[in-house]
């Protein structure tokens, strides 16, 4: 089945790849590698190869690069070799040396890619590979989409073997007398894959003399599956989800009336790095009361009244800024234009709670501006006493992402300005204003 025709006629039809397209093959020496090495150029692709070490295997892992030389000049093909310290890499990153074996080598492959002015990267993954997948995203907890396997194309990734199964290449191997390397650590069942591989699905096998069939076939219905789930998540974030000011918003009406709410918020929140374990508690927190709040490594998700409000996590400061009298302009951290001017006989207050104005002479110099605190109290433009600012976030419902977003700008001791809402009275402009202090918020 495996032949040069084939693979021309998938990469064609399932990976929209053209006979003038320049290729990168990823070959590790091994006979998957070895054996898509020797098709693609017999199918008169133009291809370079590239060749990682992860010095974890010794000379083993040399021999490995040796081979792949060695073909390569006999082919006239162009090598990119590098060699990796993927143990390091992996303890600084807290990862696992197959994470990390993987990261470095498609973020060299993509530098590769641009680099040379290649069109596609090729893997050899093949039917058996995207059936472990499954397995192993079974075992670790996805959504659908870890559970649909692998793609012919994911973004210059293509995999023109995936309809075949490992038989299909050991077959091609033997028949064309493909020279490979047998890597050693493919036998250690510490690693997952290898469990599953070696221990797990040869029992399926046992019961199911067709599995491989069968789980191409359960994997190509999950796939049509995946793409209708995306769609209907789609239509539901065009609808109803709102994107603002660096944050998400998710209305909880609306997704507590969808009947497959926990599938559409996993999709939803899947990008941002939340768990499925999390989404199951999200989806309990919805009748409870405000103000829950739930964490990946990079977002926050807080359940407000009325939405889930989805966020970056960034470091946050509680420096004060201080502000002297000369100031005209300050960019960080809140974009503010500072200008004085003589009070005009037909002087119309500022309706816009961007700009605020202040009797000047009731202003110190300098000027704080900080984040509000619990305890902070002011008295409101209008009022004649004091209210908490935790008080007056309550009536102006704000949600507690808001509420973390609110600078106060203050005067001595004195509140003048929440900044973007509401002045202080007690700095406000009357009959005996002579000079105006104008403080403009400014589009970041």
């Amino acid at each position: 089945m495996l032949s040069s025709s084939y693979v021309h006629k998938i990469l064609g039809d399932k990976c929209g790849v053209t006979g003038y397209a320049k290729l990168l093959l990823t070959v590790s020496g091994g006979m998957d590698s070895m054996v898509m090495l020797d098709v693609m150029l017999d199918a008169g692709y133009y291809c370079e190869a590239a060749h990682c070490n992860f010095n974890l295997r010794g000379e083993e892992s040399d021999g490995d690069a040796l081979l792949v030389k060695k073909e390569c000049e006999k082919r006239g093909v162009v090598l990119h070799v590098k060699s990796f310290d993927t143990k390091e890499y992996s303890a600084k990153n807290g990862i696992s040396i197959e994470m990390a074996a993987r990261e470095l080598r498609y973020a060299w492959f993509h530098e590769l890619l641009v680099q040379r002015g290649l069109d596609h990267m090729v893997t050899a993954h093949h039917g058996d590979d995207a059936i472990e997948t499954f397995f192993l995203n079974l075992a670790r907890g996805t959504g659908i989409k870890g559970l649909s396997g692998m793609r012919f194309v994911n973004g210059k990734v293509v995999r023109p073997f995936l309809n075949l199964s490992r038989k299909d290449v050991e077959e091609y191997a033997g028949k064309m007398n493909i020279e490979y390397r047998h890597d050693s650590s493919n036998d250690e069942v510490r690693y997952l894959r290898n469990k599953v591989r070696h221990e797990i699905l040869p029992r399926f096998k046992e019961m199911n003399p067709s599995f491989f069939s069968t789980m191409t076939d359960n994997l190509k219905r999950l796939a049509e599956v995946e793409e209708l789930l995306e769609a209907e998540v789609e239509r539901f974030r065009e609808s109803s989800v709102v994107e603002e000011h660096g944050k998400v918003l998710i209305p909880i009406s609306r997704l507590e009336e969808h009947p497959q709410k926990s599938a559409v918020l996993y999709e939803l929140l899947r990008p941002y790095g939340f768990s499925s374990g999390s989404i199951d508690d999200i989806i309990n927190s919805l009748s409870g009361i405000p103000g829950k709040q739930f964490f990946s490594h990079t977002h926050r998700l807080i359940r407000d009244r009325f939405n889930l409000i989805l966020f970056e996590i960034r470091e946050t400061s509680d420096d004060e800024v201080y502000i002297d009298s000369d100031t005209e302009e300050l960019e960080r951290p809140v974009h503010l234009k500072f200008r004085t001017f003589r009070k005009p006989d037909d002087h119309r207050f500022s309706t816009d709670p961007l700009v605020a104005q202040f009797d000047a002479d009731t202003v110190d110099f300098p000027l704080v501006l900080r984040r509000w605190r619990q305890g902070d109290s002011f008295r409101p433009l209008g009022m004649t006493g004091f209210k908490k600012l935790s008080d007056f976030f309550v009536d102006l419902k704000l949600s507690i992402a808001d509420k973390e977003e609110v600078w106060i700008l203050q005067s001595g001791d004195d509140i003048m300005w929440i900044v973007g809402m509401r002045i202080d009275d007690r700095f406000k402009i009357t009959g005996r204003t002579k000079k105006i202090l104008e403080i403009k918020l400014a589009d970041s």
